[in-house]
């Protein structure tokens, strides 16, 4: 009997452990390194002391063309953090994605690729577009919004911190 239990225990360790490490993960940003349109590496140890927000997307995704769109218009609830938009999509379409929407001019947000390393999906474990991390001043994970949402919560929520 005991030789049934073991292999049993075991198993139940290794999953509650691993359960863990997930949660653990996503209490602190991503260590993300990316390509900015404009050629130059950019990565998490880079970042500006202050909020962050953090957006995975993607340049072919409707739903997030229609939140940058928003996101623009409401421009205001993201004026004092930093907005790091990744994507895993091709640079090509990433200065595409930048240029149509005029995000150079936009000193407070970086958009670039992470390429096929899809680390920072892997981090969260994204499952759809767009995957929205926000972090305090202090990098503490706050909320994280997934898929499509009612914009008026997501603004309400930056406008918060």
């Amino acid at each position: 009997m005991s030789k049934k239990i073991i292999p049993l225990f075991l198993f139940i360790l290794l999953s509650v452990s691993g359960f863990s490490q997930t949660a653990v993960g996503t209490k602190k940003i991503a260590p993300f390194q990316m390509t900015l349109t404009n050629g130059k590496p950019y990565n998490f140890a880079q970042l500006t002391p202050g909020p962050v927000v953090l957006m995975y997307f993607s340049p072919d995704c409707d739903h997030c063309q229609e939140f940058t769109k928003a996101l623009l218009k409401n421009y205001t609830v993201i004026s004092n953090k930093q907005l790091v938009m990744i994507t895993f999509q091709p640079m090509e379409m990433v200065k595409q994605f930048a240029t149509t929407y005029n995000l150079a001019s936009y000193p407070n947000i970086k958009i670039g690729t992470e390429g096929t390393s899809y680390l920072v999906q892997k981090y969260y474990q994204i499952r759809s577009f767009p995957y929205i991390a926000m972090y305090d001043k202090n990098g503490k994970h706050l909320r994280t919004f997934e898929g499509e949402q009612p914009y008026t919560e997501i603004f309400k929520a930056l406008k918060s911190f």
